[in-house]
């Protein structure tokens, strides 16, 4: 996994920048920093960020506004900067460029034009050389991430091993072509894979499987992981309630994720509801 934090990035006292999409992380995030004691202030991104952000120092900015962006964390006093919260693939024709997205148009053609691949880890870049330091969310609420072992009352029984294994081997070949960072095996064979889709759309799919009598069988696990040398300050995989729902609902016996590599959002529900629902969660350490 990648990280290029450097040692700056802990020194600074001045207000933390949140660039938020969607989803609640970035408010978990805010309130982590708020609690430590430093401020913050949050670009917002229009058709994605949560209203609940604006109870915070804010600003709505929509995509291509690269200048505003520069501009506003600037002007809030911001040295480091977090990237959390989804953000689906928009129309291009919607985004619409501003003075500062014209002005670097050669650096932001670069990190478009170079494709998919570690987008989000250019983008990161992008910001350090207009000065700010990058951190990751896990930097700033490491009791969100999963570590080796148990998380809950369930265990994984003898039969899910084969599963869980399998399901590593396909998740490293996934990385490697930069497909997903998830998938579902069941009695040894792949039900699903993590597409541009995300976990919980993959899980609905393998849902339907059942309900449509394609996979007769109930069992199998839901794995995830981070891909070979991915930006872990900007990319790191999640799951949450939702997530126990879903693997509940398509018969799954279990979840298990790469340890230390996979948030946790809401971590006191997710294990109620997972020892409400008989499933178990794992975190399982990757060599290398």
């Amino acid at each position: 996994m990648s990280n290029t934090s450097n040692n700056d990035c802990n020194l600074s006292t001045s207000p933390i920048g949140i660039i938020a999409g969607g989803g609640p992380f970035p408010i978990t995030v805010a309130e982590a920093v708020i609690k430590s004691g430093r401020s913050v202030f949050i670009c917002a991104l229009k058709g994605f960020g949560d209203p609940a952000l604006e109870k915070y120092p804010h600003e709505w900015v929509s995509l291509g506004a690269v200048g505003k962006v520069l501009k506003k964390l600037n002007s809030a006093g911001c040295h480091q900067i977090v990237m959390i919260g989804h953000v689906k693939r928009p129309d291009k024709s919607l985004i619409i460029p501003d003075l500062g997205a014209l002005l670097n148009a050669k650096s932001l053609l670069d990190i478009v034009r170079e494709g998919d691949d570690s987008l989000l880890s250019r983008i990161a870049s992008f910001f350090e050389k207009k000065g700010f330091c990058v951190l990751g969310a896990h930097e700033l609420i490491p009791e969100s991430l999963i570590g080796p072992g148990p998380f809950g009352k369930h265990t994984k029984s003898t039969k899910n091993e084969r599963d869980i294994s399998k399901g590593f081997e396909v998740l490293k070949i996934l990385g490697e072509l930069d497909v997903g960072q998830a998938v579902v095996v069941c009695h040894g064979h792949v039900l699903a894979v993590e597409a541009a889709e995300g976990t919980d759309e993959m899980l609905k799919r393998v849902i339907k499987l059942r309900k449509d009598g394609v996979v007769m069988k109930n069992g199998g696990v839901l794995v995830k992981g981070l891909k070979p040398n991915q930006d872990i300050r900007v990319d790191m995989p999640v799951i949450g309630p939702d997530t126990v729902e879903l693997v509940a609902d398509a018969g799954l016996s279990g979840i298990v994720v790469q340890a230390n590599g996979v948030l946790c959002h809401d971590r006191t529900t997710v294990i109620k509801r997972a020892d409400e629902l008989g499933v178990f969660i794992e975190g399982r350490m990757i060599p290398g």
